[in-house]
């Protein structure tokens, strides 16, 4: 019902939503394809980099992982490829075409994909040793990489439609009007029980809080959500508890699970508008911040790999 519900308060979006699930599974599948692919690495080699510098000529491994070897050049290539698809998010705002493919939350998706990847692919290519050019490069992807996680937090903070563009405050509160009109008609949970699962700190507060203690209260609030959750499903009775493991995974009960889907939106919805303002402010800082790392994190990796052409492998010690 939770999807039927916001469908029928928006009409005309079955095949925006259409698409956005279509996405979803492409993320899953590109995320699930990149642990995969550096868990299969990790344990290939883990005997291999594990061993002290001085004895790793010795290992049988070593003429295909090392920084030059046959498996180790080719992670460069890969994390030099992952670099450039990091670097097409910022460039679809310039190059038409690609501003035309897909939404900017659904690149920002494969960008972090992309940006977690990345280092792990360079640490295994380095064979974990971190020097000179490189090693800048690669501590400076590590700080790019983090902020990227901090970014895509922030960014999911800011409600916005299917097409990516933001919602106004007028579109967020009927939004809100609507989902408590659809709460208030229910008869499985009581209004009481809904009040305790809503909760939110009043609006005089999120006024004065500072911007990063709002960003830490809705950090906080959004682990806490699965156990807010999980408690209206217990509420809910029944022999759905053990099923559910104490409410944490789904009852079977679709009545029950259709509202307490809107009842995570709402709060989630509630919540985001509610530190809007601090979220807006610190999301600008952030911009501010992350691209000149990851420029300066551009120009390094572009100079390692000119330094690695020029004087050869065995000039740059990728022995």
């Amino acid at each position: 019902m939770s999807s039927t519900f916001l469908g029928a308060a928006a009409p005309g979006r079955s095949r925006a939503q259409q698409k956005e699930v279509g996405h979803r599974i492409r993320v899953k599948v590109a995320g699930a394809a990149a642990f995969l692919t550096l868990a299969a690495i990790a344990l290939y080699g883990a005997d291999y980099y594990i061993l002290p510098l001085e004895q790793r000529p010795y290992s049988a491994k070593h003429e295909l992982l090392r920084p030059s070897g046959t498996i180790g050049l080719k992670l460069g290539i890969f994390g030099t490829v992952l670099f450039f698809i990091i670097f097409l998010y910022a460039l679809r705002k310039v190059i038409p075409w690609l501003g035309r493919i897909g939404t900017a939350r659904h690149w920002m998706d494969f960008h972090v994909i992309a940006g977690v990847s990345a280092p792990v692919v360079i640490a295994f290519h380095a064979s974990f040793k971190f020097q000179g050019i490189a090693g800048v490069a690669f501590w400076i992807m590590i700080a790019v990489a983090l902020s990227g996680i901090v970014g895509r937090y922030l960014y999911a903070q800011i409600p916005r439609s299917l097409n990516a563009a933001e919602m106004s405050l007028v579109e967020l509160h009927d939004n809100e009007r609507i989902m408590a009109e659809f709460l208030l008609v229910q008869s499985v949970f009581t209004e009481e029980q809904l009040r305790k699962a809503l909760r939110s700190p009043p609006p005089e507060h999120a006024s004065r809080v500072g911007a990063l203690a709002a960003i830490a209260q809705m950090i906080v609030f959004d682990v806490a959500m699965p156990l807010r959750m999980a408690k209206l499903r217990r509420l809910a009775g029944g022999s759905s508890g053990l099923r559910s493991v104490g409410g944490l995974f789904s009852t079977g009960n679709r009545e029950v699970e259709d509202i307490i889907g809107i009842v995570k939106q709402k709060a989630s919805l509630s919540k985001r508008v509610l530190f809007l303002d601090q979220t807006q402010r610190v999301f600008h800082l952030w911009h501010v911040i992350h691209r000149p790392f990851s420029y300066a994190f551009a120009l390094l990796a572009i100079l390692h790999i000119a330094v690695v052409m020029g004087l050869g492998f065995g000039g740059t010690g990728l022995r």
